[in-house]
């Protein structure tokens, strides 16, 4: 009898869905426009409309060094109870110029992932 539960036990831990935490798409850019182009040509594949949430109105998280200057924006668009996709906008200013990243990131279970 403890065989048979210990292997239904076993059945049912292997059979769950994992839970995952992958970067789905990440891109690099020299100057805004291009980074706010990709952006809103991204944002409608995960069901998102670019004109409901305007970069300005996305979170934003500043972080300043000596010679670094990071500007971070984010929304997050929730899928269900456990799973999730973060896009994350963010401006490196050092001294010898600028930079953009876009990321978007999954976090959830693999059967939720698009």
């Amino acid at each position: 009898m403890k065989k048979i539960i210990l292997i239904l036990a076993l059945l049912l831990l292997t059979s769950c869905n994992k839970y995952i935490v992958q970067n789905i798409y990440e891109k690099s850019y020299v100057t805004e426009e291009q980074a706010t182009i990709d952006i809103y040509n991204q944002l409608p594949l995960y069901s998102i409309n670019p004109d409901s949430v305007p970069l300005n109105t996305w979170i934003e998280n500043i972080i300043k060094n000596d010679t670094i200057f990071i500007e971070q924006k984010m929304i997050r668009k929730v899928v269900n109870e456990k799973s999730n996709y973060v896009f994350r906008l963010s401006k490196y200013t050092y001294p010898s110029g600028i930079n953009y990243d876009f990321l978007i990131r999954f976090s959830g279970k693999e059967k939720d992932l698009k």
